[in-house]
């Protein structure tokens, strides 16, 4: 019932048209192509985030930042498929499309000393027609850390996968514990753009309520709207500066009675729901081109979640939007073409796009959401 990983709906978009990772948990060689709006389900365990984390660490090579990655993750024995002994490189290849061109970043990360990992290749690509092989130019060999920066003053390929490696976020709330980043005051002074893990994101909400920029205060006008109708005790957000004297910023928010309180007091959900917000309705000056946010629905009301995929289908015409999911609920407001499944056989994650057709029958008397439930589609443990 499921055909290979294809483009899903237009063809013509600027933006990550492939993805291929082999070598990555359990990522032993699979491509996604994404499209405007992708949702990825499966399993515990199937290899979602296995996918997201290839998503997270792309962005940090530019910015020279392998090494932590691979330390954040336990050393780079734990991020080979089965450990160094059986696999001995991450190899990554992603291609964005600009204009009718097509600009490709390829890596080739081997296991070296000290468990890390070391730059054994590193190419940008550039495809001027479709009819036309890829020309690649080498950046350099056996470094730790990307030249990809230090080459795009003098190579217009570099510049271009320079920026588009630098679009992709992964989003990450899941953390609300009371000495979480979302909890807890800001840098007021970090406020140029959403942070991965929300740690800024009063700051962030500062900066837009005061904002004299007519698209800063339409984005404010747009969260608190989004925001009131997923959590109505919420009147309206006040991100507050504690004092002149002071850099921090602080979460605050009235509620229905006019009462004022603060991030401490918001439940797990309604701060997650206002994180997701704000980065699905941010300005689009200062919106990523490529957002990824795992578990959306996590915690969220069922009200939410509809709010979350209608908002996301709103912004995804400017932004590419992937979901990792295991809601079978949040199935229902997107189309089988947008889905992917992901499942795992031999300690090896498979990628799969629905095909609508095939599905064509089942979903004349169900939901996707029911046929998924039936096991139709797959995914399930």
């Amino acid at each position: 019932m499921t055909a290979p990983v294809n483009p899903s709906a237009a063809t013509d978009f600027s933006g990550l048209r492939r993805l291929r990772v082999a070598g990555l948990g359990s990522l032993r060689d699979v491509t996604l192509h994404p499209g405007r709006l992708t949702v990825l389900i499966g399993a515990n365990g199937s290899g979602k985030s296995n996918v997201l984390k290839a998503l997270n660490m792309v962005p940090l090579l530019p910015a020279r930042g392998l090494q932590r990655f691979i330390g954040q993750a336990g050393g780079a024995s734990a991020l080979l498929h089965y450990g160094p002994q059986q696999t001995e490189s991450i190899e990554l290849e992603l291609d964005f499309a600009l204009d009718g061109h097509t600009y490709g970043y390829r890596a080739s990360l081997g296991f070296a000393a000290g468990d890390k990992l070391l730059f054994l290749d590193e190419r940008v690509a550039y495809q001027g027609n479709p009819g036309v092989a890829m020309r690649t130019t080498p950046l350099g060999t056996d470094h730790w850390e990307s030249l990809l920066r230090s080459a795009a003053p003098n190579s217009h390929e570099a510049t271009s996968v320079h920026y588009w490696t630098a679009q992709l976020i992964h989003f990450h709330f899941h953390d609300t514990s009371l000495t979480s980043a979302l909890r807890t005051n800001a840098r007021a002074v970090d406020d140029r753009a959403l942070r991965s893990d929300g740690g800024n994101l009063a700051a962030f909400l500062l900066r837009l309520a005061s904002s004299v920029d007519a698209a800063d205060q339409k984005a404010w006008r747009r969260i608190n709207a989004y925001v009131s109708r997923v959590v109505p005790s919420i009147k309206s957000l006040e991100p507050t500066r504690l004092d002149s004297n002071t850099s921090a910023a602080r979460l605050d928010w009235i509620d229905d009675r006019d009462e004022r309180f603060g991030a401490h007091h918001l439940s797990d959900g309604s701060l997650r729901a206002i994180a997701i917000i704000t980065a699905l309705a941010q300005p689009a000056e200062r919106m990523p081109r490529f957002i990824s946010i795992d578990e959306p629905e996590l915690g969220l009301h069922p009200a939410a979640i509809s709010l979350v995929a209608e908002l996301a289908r709103s912004v995804s015409h400017r932004t590419q939007v992937l979901f990792a999911t295991q809601s079978t609920a949040f199935l229902d407001h997107f189309s089988p073409e947008e889905v992917v499944v992901a499942e795992r056989a031999d300690g090896a994650t498979t990628l799969r796009r629905l095909d609508p057709a095939a599905l064509q029958t089942w979903l004349d008397d169900y939901s996707l959401s029911e046929v998924f439930d039936k096991g139709v589609i797959g995914g399930r443990p």
